[in-house]
């Protein structure tokens, strides 16, 4: 998510900052990289001077300062969608039982394995994830089946962060649970007093990817924070970006 950094910070602090977090990390680490969740393009240089390099990377930030502002950005698509789900059956369940946890959980790997492709947290993290305050799991269930749902953090007062959702779409005609799940973390970071929706990422400028374009029907900010990358162990880290795209091509 990006250091923590004083507003009235200089770049000698900065500077000192990057340089013993490298330093404790250099036996340990294969690349150290920040996901930036905020602007920080004014420490760009001191970043960049110190062996980071920049990768630009789009994400989109949506208001949830009200339930109305959530609805007015929707794009008339999305409307319709979710406003069929929730005429055909589909429920939001706010407090989900551990069970329904699992039922989630086990939508979520599928995903990963037949269309994602990549490495998922195992069960045990998102069972630990449940029991934290910080958390929301808000799942969509359909005829009493768990159908899919969304995992957020909240920092409180401030941001929800939409780590993983997901939904067994097209299987019911008019039942779109994946719409319905990332509503339902807009709304509930209304409830929240939050007054951003982060989406954790929409891909790289100009290239094409279908997860920006079902993001972008929310009504949210484009943004491009990007990332900072420090590649320790070239070797290591060469032949685990490998090894994803092999998992990829399978």
């Amino acid at each position: 998510g990006g250091p923590l950094i004083a507003d009235d910070a200089i770049e000698q602090d900065v500077e000192l900052l990057l340089r013993a977090v490298t330093k404790g990390l250099q036996s340990q680490a294969i690349y150290i990289e920040t996901r930036n969740f905020h602007d920080y393009s004014r420490w760009k240089q001191v970043f960049e001077a110190n062996g980071f390099a920049y990768q630009a990377h789009l994400n989109f930030h949506v208001d949830t300062t009200s339930k109305e502002i959530i609805e007015g950005n929707l794009s008339k698509s999305r409307k319709r969608d979710i406003r069929v789900s929730f005429r055909d059956g589909a429920l939001i369940i706010n407090k989900p039982t551990i069970e329904q946890v699992r039922s989630y959980y086990t939508i979520l790997a599928d995903l990963y394995q037949t269309k994602v492709k990549l490495p998922l947290f195992p069960l045990d993290f998102f069972e630990k994830l449940y029991e934290l305050k910080s958390s929301r799991f808000l799942l969509v269930e359909y005829n009493g089946e768990i159908f899919g749902g969304t995992v957020c953090v909240c920092l409180k007062d401030k941001t929800m962060f939409e780590w993983f959702v997901c939904g067994k779409d097209g299987v019911v005609k008019n039942i779109f649970p994946s719409e319905v799940a990332t509503y339902a973390g807009l709304q509930c970071s209304v409830d929240d007093n939050c007054t951003r929706f982060d989406m954790m990422g929409a891909g790289k400028p100009n290239e094409a990817y279908g997860v920006r374009d079902f993001k972008a029907e929310f009504g949210g900010k484009l943004v491009e924070h990007g990332r900072f990358l420090l590649v320790r162990k070239p070797l290591l880290y060469w032949i685990g970006k490998t090894g994803v795209k092999m998992l990829k091509k399978r």
